[in-house]
């Protein structure tokens, strides 16, 4: 197989690193590895570039004959310089981080850099649940919740690199709890997976609990035992998801989309969770009746690597809209 027209692609995620091969928006291999959020950024990008080699090999070509390699990061990421400008306790290191360089340096190829949620969105747009739909809103929930914006045909990015990105931190509990942004009272620190522990503990029956004393609370134990019947459990849950619909409100009110894609661990049981999510938006958004879909994305694994090769695709331009 030729390595000129496949792409390396990386997702430099906090919790794990996903690397894979991809051709025509198909992935052809991947794998994942843990993450060194808070080690040298250099040497875990290093074992990642070593097993790209080994996953190139298994197709008879090499690292350096690909097109070129796609690379997402946690954090604010300037995709014209490719730098990233933030970290929140990520890769501190990444931050001074010359990505080009280190790309050309050590594999040959041109190096195409963005923000993990926003390519995870493109990756969806491109290939998955955002096909068709021009003005979309990405909403990841997992240990953390991540957002991201197609507007008019285009990834909202902003002066700044933030447009779209930090929806998981926008205010929705004016005195409430230290997000680890550093605000108080942000989406994330209110309902996502890191937090959940704390809503447990501080829930009134936590004592009588069938969750109390376990190590790991996620949102599939969460969910199993608010099935069960376990009253701390089951107000937990609906606290989530009540701030969730809220939350696809101000979103919708913010950005107007035709389509919102829902992804993340979260989604692991999704019809449950879409029921809720779109009972919410019709009773509280500001919006014609079946204007909004709310849809599950169709690569919860894949979208970032997906996305992280169409950073070398021509854009979808809308008709009636001027690229530069």
């Amino acid at each position: 197989m030729s390595g000129h027209d496949v792409l390396a692609t990386i997702d430099l995620g906090g919790t794990r690193t996903k690397f894979g091969l991809v051709r025509d928006g198909e992935l052809l291999a991947a794998a994942a590895v843990a993450a060194n959020a808070q080690g040298s950024l250099e040497a875990h990008l290093y074992k990642i570039v070593e097993q790209l080699r080994v996953m190139c090999a298994r197709f008879g070509t090499t690292l350096e004959e690909c097109r070129g390699l796609g690379l997402l990061s946690t954090g604010l990421v300037n995709n014209r310089a490719m730098r990233v400008l933030t970290t929140n306790g990520k890769y501190d290191d990444a931050i001074n981080f010359d990505f080009p360089g280190w790309a050309r340096a050590r594999t040959g190829l041109e190096l195409r850099m963005e923000n993990d949620a926003r390519g995870a969105l493109i990756g969806e747009w491109r290939f998955g649940a955002g096909r068709g739909a021009n003005n979309i809103v990405m909403v990841t929930i997992g240990t953390g919740i991540g957002t991201a914006v197609i507007s008019e045909g285009r990834p909202l990015t902003g002066p700044h690199f933030s447009g779209g990105n930090l929806g998981g931190h926008i205010i929705i509990n004016s005195g409430g709890r230290r997000c680890t942004c550093g605000a108080v009272g942000c989406l994330e620190s209110e309902a996502s997976g890191w937090v959940l522990p704390l809503l447990v503990k501080e829930h009134a029956s936590h004592g009588e609990s069938s969750l109390n004393g376990m190590e790991a609370i996620g949102f599939t134990e969460l969910v199993a035992h608010a099935a069960d019947g376990d009253t701390c459990a089951a107000d937990v849950w609906a606290h989530c998801l009540r701030i969730w619909g809220e939350a696809l409100v101000s979103f919708i009110h913010c950005f107007d989309p035709e389509r919102i894609i829902v992804g993340g661990g979260v989604m692991n049981n999704p019809h449950p969770v879409l029921h809720d999510l779109r009972k919410s938006v019709a009773n509280l958004a500001w919006t014609a009746e079946g204007q909004v879909e709310i849809v599950q994305a169709q690569h919860p694994d894949e979208a970032g690597l997906l996305g992280a090769s169409a950073l070398f695709y021509a854009p979808t331009i809308k008709p009636g809209l001027i690229h530069p």
